[in-house]
């Protein structure tokens, strides 16, 4: 009986059938310059060997947004990832949803580019030929499809791949009926895209921040780039504001919206990255403390009291007093009860800092839970030595009887604005992520009015703008002493 001879390249074709960095080491892609070979050695740079691992930990029915510069090899390695997927594993079915309908082609050529320089040894036959397909003997099939709202609608898919979604016309219809495709199979979904200029709200920005899975990769991961190189590139551009979008050097300046519509100042935003940290310490779920307060530390708490079963969170922010540095944060979706309590046990952790929860005002909805949680923290702190630190809308007043910050079309422009004016002038210091990431979704509206852009939150901003307020009323003493305290008897 005859010995069946197993040939080195056997062992090369197994190992790349099994493990898909091994694959990638006979990749070439497509070199568009005019001055290149036409093809180029695909090379698994240290991000992209990063992006590698977070792909694979995606797990079953889970998705990975990827916020990234262009040119760094992120749309070259899923359209080898899928080639391998779709030689190798029977059945498999990579849907690809691009731009438009030139876009989408675009992919199914380049994975047919792809193929087709790989070593004889290592492909398998390709059946069919079709611009929108890719299918392979055996194994599975790459289909493009162009962004619309019934993109994938009646299909399934073992990977699928929202190729540059932030310039999808119907991103948010495609995105909320594939989600469902996805978990029922046990599939994964890869939603890179650079971040589009034109967009002031944007449907993958809101899915990149409220993701816990989420990666980006900036301009200088790419190696051979430099702070020269992005200036020279910069000088160049006809279109700077562009330029910078296409090529941002970390995330803060890829997520914030044009410096036309942006609320906060976008360069101040930028280099506020530098401060964020992950808390110390979190406790119950609802509390983040990044400082403990120290002796005879002075510090001040704004709360935003609005609660919702699934609408806004509620949310407290501490600042010091004095440097204005965020010391810890609330944030949840208390009941008014909860939040009372947990806003005083915080007032008195941060040596009965002073505060200001805000009551009924514009825009709000839930202005009866507000007066609640304002009302229960008046009867709490009649049982605390320092009753006098709590902020009345009524405060000129002889005998103020009107607790809480009241937001209105008066108090609103001012305390938003003296807050944007802090963030302009690096006065103070944001350590919660959350936070800044509310702040880069903060826009000027078509009538000009500050708000949340649309699918975001303005808990973090407004509970900070408080913070930034009650630092005018408090009226602590550079030494010891306080304001003498006054109390206000209730009933």
């Amino acid at each position: 009986m005859a010995t069946a001879t197993v040939t080195e390249r056997d062992i090369e074709r197994a190992i790349a059938e099994r493990d898909l960095l091994s694959f990638l080491d006979y990749v070439w892609i497509p070199d568009a310059s005019p001055s290149g070979p036409g093809k180029v050695k695909y090379i698994l740079w240290p991000h992209l060997l990063r992006l590698h691992r977070e792909a694979e930990a995606v797990g079953p029915g889970e998705s990975l947004p990827v916020l990234k510069a262009r040119k760094i090899g992120v749309t070259s390695y899923f359209e080898a990832r899928f080639v391998w997927l779709a030689m190798y594993h029977s059945g498999a079915f990579l849907p690809v949803i691009s731009q438009g309908e030139t876009e989408a082609r675009k992919v199914i050529s380049d994975c047919k580019f792809i193929h087709a320089h790989l070593p004889p040894h290592i492909q398998v036959p390709r059946i069919g030929d079709n611009a929108d397909v890719v299918q392979f003997q055996g194994g599975g099939i790459i289909q493009a499809f162009p962004a619309t709202s019934k993109a994938t609608r009646s299909y399934t898919g073992t990977e699928i791949l929202f190729d540059e979604a932030d310039f999808h016309e119907y991103f948010r219809t495609a995105y909320d009926a594939t989600l469902p495709l996805i978990h029922d199979t046990g599939g994964k979904m890869f939603v890179p895209s650079t971040a589009n200029p034109e967009k002031a709200d944007s449907e993958f920005r809101q899915v990149y921040l409220r993701s816990k899975r989420r990666l980006f990769l900036g301009y200088f991961e790419r190696p051979g780039r430099s702070e020269e190189t992005y200036k020279a590139g910069l000088a160049l551009a006809s279109d700077p504001a562009n330029y910078e979008k296409e090529n941002p050097r970390n995330e803060t300046e890829a997520l914030s919206p044009p410096k036309a519509s942006a609320y906060f100042d976008v360069e101040a935003m930028t280099a506020m990255d530098a401060d964020i940290t992950d808390p110390r310490e979190q406790l119950r779920g609802v509390l983040s403390i990044w400082q403990r307060s120290v002796v005879a530390g002075k510090y001040v708490m704004g709360a935003d009291t609005a609660w919702g079963r699934t609408g806004s969170y509620n949310c407290a922010a501490v600042l010091d007093w004095a440097t204005g540095v965020q010391m810890a944060e609330l944030h949840g979706r208390l009941h008014p009860d909860d939040m009372a309590q947990e806003c005083f046990d915080l007032h008195r952790m941060y040596n009965h800092a002073y505060m200001g929860p805000e009551i009924a005002g514009e825009g709000q909805e839930r202005d009866g839970e507000s007066v609640v949680v304002v009302n229960k923290l008046v009867e709490l702190l009649k049982g605390c030595s320092c009753y006098d630190r709590l902020y009345y809308h009524d405060h000129e007043s002889k005998t103020p009887i009107v607790p809480g910050w009241r937001t209105d079309s008066r108090s609103r422009p001012v305390m938003l604005g003296e807050f944007a004016e802090a963030v302009r002038n690096r006065l103070v210091v944001i350590r919660c992520r959350q936070g800044l990431d509310e702040m880069l979704s903060f826009i000027r509206n078509k009538e000009g009015r500050p708000e949340a852009a649309q699918g975001a939150h303005d808990d973090r901003v407004m509970a900070l703008a408080l913070g930034w307020q009650m630092r005018k009323y408090a009226r602590y003493s550079i030494g010891s002493g306080t304001r003498k305290p006054y109390f206000v008897k209730r009933g």
